[in-house]
Formats: structure tokens, sequence, C-alpha cells
């Protein structure tokens, strides 16, 4: 009976531990569900609009899919690089800073022609880019610290694994 209760909390832990290093990148993943459904939304208008523009989005769409599957591969092996989620964010962050540039421009209408250019409209654009690149920088600071082993979850895991064994 002993021998059945150890081998059940032997495997509860490993499964908390499993658990402890997937949490490790859940801001993450909600962040990339998000970029990945503003960016679907984005393709589908520009489709709408018959812009040749609608190339970008589907590229960032493509991104966040392998991004997305990266993730998921980490519940079975933990793994602390992750070249898709880092590619992603970077090429987020370069396409965040040109559409703001592009909202001051003439290339506004090739990137959004389903909008119109009024100030109301570049003031939510400018935002929405702003939290955008807010975010994508957080991202890539926190998978910064993921593959140094800086991060919080880090250090709680470790804690968890000293007090198991």
């Amino acid at each position: 009976m002993s021998k059945l209760l150890t081998n059940e909390l032997k495997m509860h832990n490993k499964l908390s531990l499993t658990n402890l290093y997937f949490n490790r990148f859940l801001a993450v993943r909600y962040s990339t569900a998000f970029f990945l459904f503003l960016n679907l939304y984005w393709a589908v208008f520009l489709a709408g609009s018959l812009s040749i523009a609608v190339i970008l989005p589907l590229f960032l769409f493509i991104l966040a899919i392998l991004t997305a599957f990266e993730q998921i591969k980490l519940y079975r092996k933990h793994s602390n690089h992750l070249p898709y989620a880092r590619f992603f964010y970077r090429s987020l962050m370069i396409v965040c800073i040109m559409l703001m540039i592009a909202l001051y421009s003439p290339l506004y209408h090739f990137f959004f022609p389903f909008l119109k250019n009024n100030q109301n409209v570049l003031n939510v654009m400018t935002v929405l880019l702003l939290v955008s690149l807010l975010i994508t920088f957080l991202m890539l600071k926190k998978l910064n610290k993921i593959l140094r082993n800086e991060d919080k979850h880090f250090k709680r895991i470790q804690a968890y694994e000293d007090i198991i064994n």
C-alpha cells in the first residue's frame, strides 16, 4: 500500500513539475493568441479590400501559428529556447514600428484601406500599435529572461524541486 502511495506521489510531483514548466510561458501563450487573432482579422479585412498588403498579416499569422505549436510542444519536452517565438515577436516589433510610421504617411491606405483617415481613427490605431509594441517588448524581455533562467517562474520551480527531492 505504501509503495502505491509513493508511486502516486511521484507521479503527482512529476505532473506538477511539468505544469510549472509549461506555465512558465503563460503570458507568451496569451500574447501569441491575441496577436494571432489580431493579424487574422487584419488579413480578412485586407482580403476584403483586395489589397496586396494582405501578405503582411498572413505572414505574421503563420508565424503566430508556428509559435503556438512551438509552445504546445513544451508540455511534453521543456526547453528554454523558442526560436519561432523570438522571431515572431521581433518581426512583430518591426511591423508595429513600420505601421506607426505608415499611419502618418501616404502608405496609410495601403495597409488600412478599410479605415477612414481621420484623427479619431489615427488616435485609436496609434494606441493599438503602442500597446502592441509594449506587449511585444515585454514578451521579448520575458523570453530573454527565460532563455537565461532568470525569470521568477524558474526560481519557483527550483524551490519546488528542492522541496520534492
